[in-house]
């Protein structure tokens, strides 16, 4: 007999669930039907989501239950900035130190540049992660970590063109080269302009109804 899923568990499936879109942007959470296929009763299925709530997941409404938040231009102009700003700090905050993962950093890039959509996902996020792990504030990755995970959901909407992917491929290469020169200034420009393209790249295809 398969054990219940424990309270934390709840929240990363449903999670996963959200981001990978399963429970697609905009969709409503039938609790009744979730708690049924979790195998739990409804209490630790609405902690999961009145937590998923407050980190913007998902909406609550007194009248219609939860609902997963709908993907909207406003979170995009707000998030990706807050990224590119806060990642150049983490490479800036990194020191010497980052010249040790460039190798790491190209086999991660030589990877996406053969990726499937859904490899690119998990691969594009590897590579910004290897980037920055040699920035000693883990308050700041930690802070990054969350930041991922909103724009995780707009990321599939970016890696459904593989001329994309290859252009992210392209600027992060530009990012690691800047690197291998000692020039982090360079670097945190290229790595602004990634996160920027890749903003201009979702809001299109948030106009575009794609």
């Amino acid at each position: 007999m398969s054990r219940a899923p424990r309270r934390a568990d709840v929240y990363a499936l449903l999670l996963e669930q959200i981001l990978e879109a399963a429970l697609p942007p905009g969709s409503r959470v039938v609790e009744s039907r979730l708690a049924e296929e979790l195998g739990i009763s409804r209490t630790p299925l609405r902690e999961a989501l009145f937590r998923l709530e407050r980190e913007g997941f998902v909406r609550h409404d007194l009248a219609r239950g939860f609902s997963v938040q709908p993907l909207s231009e406003q979170e995009v102009e707000e998030v990706y900035p807050m990224l590119w700003t806060l990642e150049g700090l983490a490479l800036r905050s990194s020191g010497a130190l980052v010249a040790s993962v460039l190798p790491e950093l190209e086999r991660h890039n030589q990877a996406l540049a053969q990726a499937t959509q859904d490899q690119a996902r998990r691969l594009d996020a590897l590579w910004h992660r290897t980037l920055l792990s040699r920035c000693p504030n883990q308050r700041l990755l930690g802070t990054l970590e969350g930041l991922r995970r909103t724009v995780q959901r707009y990321e599939r909407l970016y890696m459904q063109d593989p001329t994309l992917i290859a252009l992210s491929v392209e600027q992060h290469r530009e990012v690691a080269e800047a690197l291998r020169q000692g020039d982090v200034d360079k670097a945190v420009d290229k790595l602004a302009v990634n996160w920027r393209f890749g903003m201009e790249a979702v809001l299109l295809k948030l106009r575009q109804g794609v």
